[in-house]
């Protein structure tokens, strides 16, 4: 009878920092008051943190083929009208610390759902998983 191979422990004690701060982050993001400079500041820090770490980064040369481009622009063109229509919307409220039903961004749709502490912990953990995962690729 052959064992499976044992998972090493080494890098999810290398990811174990990380995760700890990702739960920080959620938790002091679902305390924070909505459409808050605090909750701002939250969302903005660790997106300019990973990007820039994302950025300095090496990639890998790949290949460029027809079905790499045909992706690349499809995603591209809706990375740039879901942003254009985000900062529109962003731009054109009467007040920036308050969201406006004439003009919706994202978060104001969401906030209804996420109004409860839970589901906003949860959603955070949503955003920052999926934020790590598109970085992370």
């Amino acid at each position: 009878m052959t064992r499976a191979p044992a998972l090493s422990a080494r890098p999810f004690r290398r990811r174990m920092p990380l995760l700890v701060v990702g739960v920080g982050l959620a938790a002091g993001g679902a305390a924070t008051r909505p459409f808050s400079w605090s909750a701002t500041v939250l969302v903005v820090v660790p997106v300019v943190v990973v990007s820039v770490v994302a950025f300095r980064s090496r990639s890998e040369q790949i290949p460029s083929t027809p079905r790499l481009r045909r992706g690349v622009a499809v995603w591209s063109t809706l990375l740039v009208t879901g942003t254009a229509w985000e900062m529109y919307a962003f731009v054109r409220q009467p007040n920036w610390l308050r969201p406006s039903d004439l003009h919706p961004t994202l978060s104001t749709l969401l906030d209804p759902a996420l109004e409860q502490w839970p589901l906003r912990f949860a959603g955070w953990l949503v955003w920052l998983a999926v934020g790590w995962w598109l970085v992370s690729r």
